[in-house]
């Protein structure tokens, strides 16, 4: 399950890159990065029968999660005293509300590879998953510079399905809407989605976004939480006026608080707005279910613990017992906040000395909340750049993640992230990361 470069042909490989050398402009035009000093010149390429087997990996293991939820919780109150998350760990969480499959309406899976085995490392799990606008469009630009090429049109290239428009479809069912509910989008200005601090850019960034919802039948528009308001009948209100439901793109945990999100929790306590997805989903996503899995090996399926076995890395809940075992064993392992994301506090035990290891390891007991998960040897990525201040192409193999959508359960688009040539062994884009879709040789 790797990707297809080093198996085109010579003359494929060579207009693929000049084509991204005269399109890569355009192509990442208004995708969001930290990153000002390199562009990719073409998107990772995978066979589509890898891509099904991939999303059929991650479409296991969120299932697996749900049910070691299920096997020490009925309540999302009751899941997070299970995480051992404080009271007040998850925004607009309703404590009563049942645990079930409803609550994996969006799963983005992140997933290495190690010798071409996928390996499902973390599974972000919410409404929240960033990066479907951007990866669809990149995708398909790069495709459609492709088109007239006679080399490349006859190599069978595709995009997957659209994320954009399968999470649409996810919305429209969980919510039961019709053409005449209104719905937004709600991010927030506090995030580190690039840009996202001013509103006003960010709703004009992503006035696509929203006209895609509307073509698909939907009354759809964009907003930041943090200026929602109620109207006199307890309505939530953008600037249009009120709205029926909401499509919450903003990870519900450490929120800046604002009147906004206050609106938000009472519109969602009193009924007044369906909310594609609870607040709940989010604690699905902690690392420490990963440990659970292994945990309940002896509870499940020949076929599903095969999963767990091959596909999720083995994951212990930090202690102070395990220190002993971190110590002795720094290359074999990496230590991971349970609860965050964007890889905040994340250190990879074999690229950090002893010292700073026992050191990060004393911290994260002392503080709680912390996984160790054995460690990936990833495999790199073939991948050509252009340096943006120079325009010179470079070749460099670099570490990388997949990530794919499930929405509703549907397999739609990938999101791809790699490193820069020179960067280190964390894949994150706060930390200038690049990202793509995924184009499909079927």
């Amino acid at each position: 399950m790797t990707d297809l470069w080093p198996r085109l042909s010579e003359d494929v490989r060579t207009a693929l890159v000049a084509r991204g050398v005269e399109s890569w402009q355009q192509v990442y035009d208004g995708v969001a990065t930290h990153n000002k000093e390199w562009r990719p010149l073409r998107p990772p390429i995978m066979a589509a029968s890898a891509y099904d087997a991939m999303t059929g990996i991650s479409a296991t293991v969120a299932r697996l999660i749900v049910d070691a939820c299920l096997r020490r919780a009925t309540t999302a109150g009751e899941l997070r005293q299970a995480l051992g998350m404080r009271v007040d760990a998850i925004d607009l969480l309703d404590e009563d509300l049942p645990l079930t499959e409803d609550l994996i309406g969006g799963v983005r899976a992140d997933i290495l590879l190690a010798g071409g085995t996928p390996y499902v490392v973390e599974a972000n799990i919410d409404s929240a998953l960033g990066g479907a606008h951007d990866s669809d469009g990149v995708a398909r630009r790069f495709l459609a510079a492709y088109e007239g090429d006679p080399v490349l049109d006859g190599v069978g290239l595709t995009t997957p399905p659209s994320a954009v428009d399968a999470r649409y479809e996810a919305v429209r069912s969980a919510l039961d809407l019709t053409g005449e509910d209104r719905l937004a989008m709600l991010f927030t200005t506090g995030g580190t989605y690039p840009g996202s601090q001013d509103g006003q850019a960010m709703i004009k960034l992503l006035e696509p976004f929203s006209e895609r919802g509307r073509e698909l039948g939907l009354d759809m528009r964009v907003f930041p939480v943090e200026w929602l308001s109620l109207d006199d009948s307890g309505r939530p209100c953008v600037d249009d006026g009120p709205i029926d439901a909401v499509l919450r793109m903003f990870v519900p945990q450490g929120t800046t608080p604002s009147a906004g999100l206050d609106a938000l929790a009472t519109a969602v306590k009193t009924g007044a707005v369906r909310m594609f997805t609870a607040s709940a989903s989010w604690l699905l996503a902690s690392k420490s279910i990963f440990a659970w899995l292994w945990d309940d090996l002896d509870q499940l399926s020949a076929e599903d613990a095969e999963v767990v076995r091959r596909h999720v890395p083995q994951t212990f809940v930090l202690s102070a017992g395990l220190r002993p075992r971190a110590v002795a064993n720094r290359t074999g392992f990496v230590l991971k906040p349970s609860g965050s994301y964007g890889g905040v506090g994340v250190v990879v035990g074999p690229e950090v000395s002893a010292h700073d290891w026992e050191a990060a390891l004393d911290a994260a007991i002392a503080e709680g909340g912390y996984v160790l998960q054995a460690h990936v040897p990833v495999d790199r990525l073939t991948m050509q750049f252009i340096e943006v201040a120079t325009g010179e192409v470079h070749e460099a193999d670099v570490p990388f993640c997949i990530a794919p959508y499930l929405f509703g359960g549907t397999p739609a688009g990938a999101y791809l992230r790699f490193a820069t040539p020179g960067a280190g062994p964390v894949v994150n884009v706060g930390q200038g990361a690049l990202t793509s879709g995924l184009l499909l040789k079927r």
